[in-house]
């Protein structure tokens, strides 16, 4: 393999789009609420 494509170590975490411990809940617990407000159908439901 040509070392022209490899990338290892060269990439780096983007640090702009990491949360706090106290966002990440937040986020987790308004996903939860959401989904908790969506109807399934029967259908769906026996699906799982």
């Amino acid at each position: 393999m040509s070392p022209h494509f490899c990338k290892v170590g060269k990439i780096k975490a983007n640090t702009n789009k990491l949360v706090s411990v106290k966002e990440l809940e937040r986020r987790i617990k308004n996903f939860v609420d959401d989904i908790s407000k969506v109807e399934f159908s029967k259908d769906a439901r026996g699906a799982i």
